[in-house]
C-alpha cells in the first residue's frame, strides 16, 4: 500500500462538499490526521474501525476544531458508515498519517 495515496486523497477530497471517506484506508488516515491536529498521543490499535473512530470521539468530545480542514475530515469521517478490522498495514497506515501531519492544514497549502 502506497500511503501517501491516502492522505493526498483526504487532502483532495476536504476541498469539496458533500464528500465521504470511501474505504477503511481513508478513515485509518483520518483517525491519524485529526490526533495529530488535536495534539493528541498515536492512538491505541483496536481490532475494528468502530472502535478507533469511537476512541476518537470521545477524546475530541467537547473541543473546538482546530481548523475548518480538521472539521471537514470529522464529517467525512462521520459519513462513512462501514466496517472495518484494523490489520497491522491499516495501523501503519494510522501511523503515517500521524506522524506526517504538520499543524492543522493540509499539505497543499
Amino acid at each position: 500500500m502506497v500511503f501517501s495515496i491516502n492522505k493526498q486523497a483526504i487532502e483532495i477530497k476536504s476541498r469539496f462538499h458533500g464528500i465521504t471517506l470511501t474505504s477503511v484506508n481513508e478513515c485509518c488516515c483520518a483517525i491519524g490526521i485529526l490526533a495529530k491536529m488535536y495534539s493528541l498521543p498515536l492512538p491505541q490499535k483496536h481490532e475494528s474501525l468502530e472502535e478507533m473512530k469511537e476512541e476518537l470521539y470521545m477524546r475530541i468530545n467537547g473541543k473546538s476544531a482546530p481548523s475548518e480542514y480538521a472539521r471537514k475530515i470529522i464529517d467525512m469521517l462521520d459519513g462513512y458508515n462501514g466496517m472495518g478490522t484494523i490489520t497491522n498495514e491499516l495501523y501503519d497506515l494510522l501511523q503515517y498519517a500521524y506522524n506526517e501531519q504538520c499543524g492543522t492544514e493540509p499539505a497543499y497549502r
